[in-house]
Formats: structure tokens, C-alpha cells, sequence
């Protein structure tokens, strides 16, 4: 089968009829390309800057085309289009400053992020920063670097990962650049396992990885350590100390885990750390890099003052030093004190300093650098805002370990190894396989939206994985021609960059996610003719009405819109349940439907009896998890989105579907209809949703939400 492709241009569009082995690829931090092969009868022009839509992306020719003359009428071309990530390796990054190109940087993750989104909107436009990390400031030397190259220093050094995601916001192409593992529905993995029915064609092929480790040894620094006073010449973890983690949060923090959770401990010397809950098989030893975690206070300058300009003498004061922390009584013997400055234009730049504790005031011995007496009073300057750390001090014992309140640096470099240790302790193993093209388009609008990059697997195999393993979708390969049987490359390893920085690669922290860039809220449009098409979906949905009537007018004193079986909320939680605002969105540029997780809790279903006030616990309640759809790139299906809710448990997901489906009509489930999603007009759809109800009476309305018809001005009246 050939399929037809259509490339845009600034003029025309051309109609490509493509063969079977044209294909798209996209990797976690590596490739993301559309190859397609075909013929002509003619040589064809096809101007640099076509795109063309695959899947709910855009692509763009960046560079000629190949092709191969085999006769006057016969042209064999190779056209390979690529995604914006391509811009990435055309454009260095400079310092913003100074414009330079050789420079070292010393900031937190997110300014790290911001520099090359800076650098990529010198030379384009719509780039911008996503969710990112949350880390200590590191130095990253830029040298002659390319963006991408940029991209993935910062990730080697943060040990993590990134992505780039495109869409269209208000009309503008937005490319988003993401700092963080690439990792979506772990909570609600796609089950695949060998077999008829079960989602993977034959040919299913595993690759181990090396044996995983058992013990972390690190390897601390002796910053701010004075070796007289401390018994070691170098950092220790907390001696024979135990702490769990459930992979995201360690007891005693919020949202942790318990029965997730696994037992580490350190040993005795406080040099290595290993599992508390299990023995050890093999012993295996990997060793991890914390030297840049050491007993710290980062301060901020609150006043600068000149003390002789013309000498380059400045000052800084500190208010928030605390009144036990003097500074002058932490001095290491034969060691001067110094600062480093952590941001700012003086950003990793250490200076001598004389400190008094009285006003808490630094003073700057001045240094030549690059040419530069700094400070000098101008652009090489502290700010008031800008951060510094103080070095060569042995600081109280609280800043470097402190059993009692878990706190310290000691236990800052525990809990890194732990996190390394838990990332890294797992049997490493990489499967590849092509999904069941049969098997996936009866259920496409169920799996599509989850095969996506980092899209979490639950994978099981009756012979050589029986016990199955939660592993992510590292690759992607879908023919054009038969995109419902995409081979997909499953592997728990590390995905590792492509280029290694100059620094020594630091195995550091992982880090929790800090959201950055919030959804807004959005409504979609809505037409007279959606209103018409939701009108006869609702016809045929199953519900409990007889049909329609078409008066010119009518004359009543009450109208009741809404059916029982749907009177359900979604609400904070099942025991002290509070409506909350769940805003289902259509992504008008990807074609993607989302429907975030929730708590939906029923209010006639189960209740049987009138009475003034009934308990939480009368209620059904299922805890729904999140949904987004293949991209739906059929301009002309509408379709129902459903809460299928298990009547034995509190579970339930959320299910796209083309034809109607009854309250109860499989066994073992309600089918509550949550919203219909029509089919495009204008290139847009229209979602809205049929759950609640509105009461019309002479003088009142009662209702939940009012939506102009642009979706732009909204009124909310249940906050």
C-alpha cells in the first residue's frame, strides 16, 4: 500500500506518493527525522524550508533532497525532513553579556536552560523554556559549543535528560526545551507482552545489560574541611545511618511512599552504601562523584559599598548571616578566606575576602582576571540579589552533619548515592519488537496516546520475562504507510548523550521536577454546526430520552438538562470530598486529546435512600488515570470520550470511542459519558463536556460553567 504525503511550501503543495519503506524515527536525545523514499516520472524541485505533517508533527526539509537519475522519467528521491531539534546544531552558544564565545558558567539548572533558549531566539523565534529541574549551580564551560552540544553537557552534568516539543499556541510555532527525565504514564503503563492478542509481533529480541550494582562508593572533597579538627581529610557520608526511598521522595518527605519504598544504609566508615532490606549476591561496586556537594551556607548580598573605587575596593553585606555563624571563627589554620560567587556577572569567580562580623561585611581583595581588575566598578560588579558561597572555613557541625535532624552535608551526599544507587540497582535490559498492527488499530484509541518517548511499558513474556519489568519507550519507528505497527525500542538503561563536554562527567543528584510551565487554561471554540453534531451524537448515545423535538418556540417554567446516570463530579479527594475544576483540552496543533488523572465521585449511583445529608462513604468513587489520545488525524471521525469505571474496584480510565456505549452495557463496567469531541471544522475541534446539570426556572439558572462561543470568555461559578 502507498500512501500520499503532502508537502507545503510558501506557494504550492506537493502531493507525494510514497513507498513502503519511508518511515519517521524519533530517540530520547537523539534522532527525530521523516524519511521518505518515492519516485517521479521528472525531475522535481522541492524547495528547502517544505514541510509536511506525520503523526501530529511538523517536518521541514532543511537540506536538498538526494534522488538518482535512472532514466528521463524515472527519479528515485530520498527526502529527509526533520524536526525543529535540527535548529539546535546551526547556532553556538554565546554569553549574553559580552557575546562571547569561550566562557565558563556557573548557574542553577534553569539559568543554565534559559542561556541556550536565549541563544536559539538570537537566530529564530518561538523557543522557550520548559519544565526543568531543580539543582545546585554548576560550572558548564562553553567552548565554540553548539546548542544541541549544549543541551548535552547540561544533561551529563545534571544526569538527566532532555526534550524539545512543538506546537502551535495562538499561531505561533512554539518550541518548547524541556531539562528532565523524558518519562510519561508510569503510574498507567501500556501492558505488551509475545503472543496473539497480547500486542507484539514475532521477532521480539532482548539485550542484557551489564550486572547492575550493589555497593556506592564515593568520592567526597575536602572543601571547608579542616582535617585537625573534623578526624577525615575528605567529606563522610553518616556513619552505619539507614533511610529509605520509594524513588521519588525519601521518608519524612511529603507525598513519600512507604510501600514503594526500599532500605539503604551506609557503612561503617561512612564510605560506601548499599541496600539495608536485602543481602548481597554479587557485591559489584560502582562509585559515584560528590565532590561538589561540601558543608555550605549560600548567602545573598544584600548592600554593596564602595570603599576606595580608584583601589577597587568593594564591600558586601550579608543581613540573614545568622548571629552564631562568625565567620572569623571558622577560619581552616594557614587557609584564606574566600568566596565564590554563585550568580550574577561575577558567576564563578573566586575572590580573597576579610570578614567582620559585626554588620556582617566582606570585603573584596581585588584580582586581575582576564584582563580585568575585578571588581571595577562597573559591569564586573556584586548586585544586591546575588548569591555567594564562602570557602576555606570549617563551619559549625550542624552544616556538615547532623544525625539528629537528618541534615548536613554528610547526609546531602547519602542521599545522592541512594538515588544513584536506586536509578542504577535494577537488572539492565533492552527489548525491541513491532507491535501487532491488527492488535493495535482495534485498540488505537487506547494505546496510541501512550506510545510516545518515554512512555512507560509494563512488558511480560510466560517464558523469559514472566515476572515482567516497568520499562521506558526509548525509540520509535513508524511507516507511513502502515503507522499502526510501529517497532518500538523498550529499555530501562540510561539513555546517554552524544557528545561528552570538557568537564569531568559528574554522576550527580537527580532531582525532583519543578513545574515552570503551566498548562494554561483552555476552551475550545464552538459552532452552531458542533451544537448540530453533538445534538445527533447525543441522539444515538445510549442515554435514557426519547427523541428530539423542533418547536419554534417554547413556553415552560422548568427545564432540567442532564441524564441521572450522569450526575458525577470530580472532586479532592474520597474521604472529605471538594469539587474540583478538571479541564479536559484538545491540543489543536498535535490533535491530541488529555484528560487529566482524578477522583470522580458519583451521586445517585448505589444511593437508595432519601435523606437530608448522606456521608462520604455512601458514595461510588474511582481514582481515574490520566489519558491523552493517539493524534487524531482523521479530519472527519467525532467521537465520545468515556469514564470506564470497574464496578469491583475503585479504578478507572478514561476511553475515546467512535460509537456509543451504554451506562452498563459491558459486564463489569459503567460507561459514564464524560464529553463528545467533534469532528473538525476550520481545522479545529470542539470538545465539550455532558456531565452535571442545568436547571432553568423563571429568574435562575443553575448551572456549573458559561462558555462564549470563541471559547475565550468563560464564567466558572462553582470556585
Amino acid at each position: 500500500m502507498n500512501d500520499m504525503i503532502t508537502l507545503h511550501n510558501e506557494s504550492e503543495t506537493i502531493e507525494l506518493l510514497t513507498n513502503d519503506n519511508s518511515y519517521s524515527y524519533e530517540a530520547v536525545m537523539g534522532e527525530d527525522a521523516l524519511t521518505l523514499y518515492f519516485s517521479h516520472p521528472g525531475y522535481l524541485n522541492i524547495p528547502v524550508g517544505s514541510w509536511c505533517e506525520f503523526c501530529g508533527k511538523r517536518y521541514s526539509l532543511k537540506k536538498d533532497s538526494n534522488f538518482k537519475k535512472n532514466a528521463e522519467r524515472n527519479y528515485e528521491y530520498t527526502l529527509i525532513l526533520e524536526t525543529s531539534k535540527a535548529d539546535t546544531e546551526l547556532w553556538q552558544v554565546r554569553n549574553t553579556a559580552d557575546n562571547r564565545i569561550k566562557f565558563p558558567y556557573t548557574a542553577k539548572p534553569k539559568e543554565h536552560l534559559k542561556l541556550i533558549v536565549d541563544n536559539l531566539n538570537r537566530r529564530s523565534s518561538g523557543w522557550v523554556i520548559g519544565e526543568c529541574i531543580e539543582g545546585t549551580e554548576k560550572l558548564i564551560n562553553y567552548n565554540h559549543t553548539y546548542c544541541l552540544d549544549g543541551l548535552n553537557q547540561l544533561a551529563d552534568a545534571y544526569e538527566t535528560e532532555y526534550q524539545i516539543t512543538e506546537t502551535i499556541i495562538e499561531g505561533v510555532h512554539t518550541k518548547t526545551v524541556h531539562l528532565k527525565k523524558v518519562e510519561y504514564n508510569k503510574d498507567n503503563p501500556l501492558p505488551l507482552s509475545y503472543g496473539k492478542g497480547h500486542g507484539f509481533k514475532t521477532g521480539v529480541g532482548r539485550e542484557s545489560g551489564d550486572i547492575p550494582p550493589e555497593i556506592i562508593l564515593v568520592e567526597t572533597t575536602d572543601r571547608n574541611i579542616d582535617y585537625s579538627k573534623y578526624g577525615a581529610k575528605e567529606l563522610l557520608m553518616p556513619k552505619s545511618q539507614t533511610v529509605r526511598y520509594d524513588g521519588t521522595h525519601f521518608e519524612g518527605e511529603e507525598g513519600f511512599d512507604a510501600s514503594l519504598a526500599r532500605s539503604y544504609k551506609t557503612d561503617e566508615y561512612g564510605t560506601g552504601v548499599m541496600r539495608a532490606d536485602r543481602e548481597l549476591t554479587t557485591a559489584k561496586e560502582d562509585s559515584l562523584d560528590c565532590t561538589e556537594i561540601y558543608p555550605s551556607r549560600v548567602g545573598t548580598v544584600s548592600k554593596v559599598d564602595t570603599v576606595d573605587a580608584e583601589k577597587h575596593f568593594y564591600g558586601f553585606y550579608d543581613n540573614d548571616i545568622p548571629g552564631n555563624l562568625n565567620f572569623e571563627d571558622c577560619l581552616i589554620e594557614g587557609e584564606k578566606m574566600t568566596v565564590i560567587f554563585q550568580s550574577g556577572m561575577l558567576s564563578g569567580k573566586e575572590f580573597e575576602v576579610k570578614y567582620t562580623h559585626i554588620g556582617r561585611k566582606f570585603e573584596i581583595v581585588p584580582q586581575e582576571i582576564d584582563g580585568i581588575t575585578m571588581p571595577d566598578g562597573g559591569v564586573w560588579m556584586p548586585k544586591v540579589g546575588d548569591t555567594y558561597a564562602v570557602f576555606n572555613i570549617q563551619l559549625p557541625e550542624a552544616y556538615i552533619c547532623d544525625n539528629a535532624t537528618r541534615t548536613g552535608a554528610s547526609w546531602d551526599v547519602f542521599r545522592e548515592a541512594v538515588k544513584y544507587l536506586y536509578e542504577h540497582e535494577d537488572k539492565m535490559f533492552t527489548f525491541t519488537g513491532t507491535l501487532d498492527g491488527i492488535w493495535a488499530k482495534k485498540r488505537w484509541l487506547t494505546v496510541g496516546g501512550k506510545i510516545v518517548l518515554g512512555g512507560f511499558v509494563k512488558f511480560t513474556d510466560t517464558q523469559f520475562h514472566p515476572e515482567g519489568s516497568l520499562i521506558r519507550i526509548t525509540g520509535i519507528k513508524r511507516y507511513v504507510n502502515n503507522p499502526y505497527s510501529p517497532e518500538i525500542e523498550l529499555s530501562n538503561t540510561p539513555v546517554g548523550t552524544s557528545v561528552s563536554s570538557e568537564l569531568n562527567k559528574i554522576d550527580t543528584n537527580e532531582v525532583q521536577v519543578e513545574e515552570n510551565y503551566k498548562k494554561a487554561q483552555q476552551f475550545t471554540k464552538r459552532y452552531y454546526r458542533d451544537a448540530k453534531e453533538t445534538m445527533e451524537m447525543l441522539a444515538d448515545s445510549l442515554l435514557n430520552f426519547s427523541g428530539a423535538i423542533n418547536p419554534i418556540t417554547v413556553a415552560t417554567m422548568q427545564m432540567l438538562v442532564g441524564d441521572e446516570s450522569l450526575q458525577y463530579r470530580f472532586v479532592s479527594s474520597k474521604t472529605n470530598p471538594v469539587a474540583v475544576k478538571h479541564e479536559i483540552t484538545y491540543n489543536q496543533s498535535t490533535k491530541v486529546l488529555n484528560a487529566p488523572a482524578g477522583i470522580i465521585q458519583h451521586m445517585t449511583l448505589g444511593i437508595t435512600e432519601i435523606k437530608n445529608n448522606h456521608s462520604a462513604s455512601d458514595y461510588k468513587y474511582w481514582d481515574m488515570a490520566e489519558y491523552n489520545s493517539p493524534s487524531l488525524v482523521e479530519p472527519e471521525k467525532k467521537f465520545y470520550l468515556y469514564a470506564k469505571c470497574s464496578k469491583d474496584s475503585q479504578s478507572g480510565t478514561f476511553l475515546l470511542s467512535e460509537t456509543a456505549i451504554a451506562l452498563e452495557q459491558i459486564d463489569g463496567y459503567y460507561h459514564l459519558l464524560v464529553g463528545i469531541l467533534n469532528s473538525e471544522n476550520g481545522g479545529e475541534r470542539s470538545f465539550a463536556t455532558l456531565y452535571g446539570f442545568t436547571e432553568i426556572l423563571p429568574g435562575r439558572i443553575t448551572t456549573d460553567k458559561i462558555v462564549s462561543s470563541d471559547g475565550k470568555t468563560y464564567f466558572v461559578a462553582n470556585t
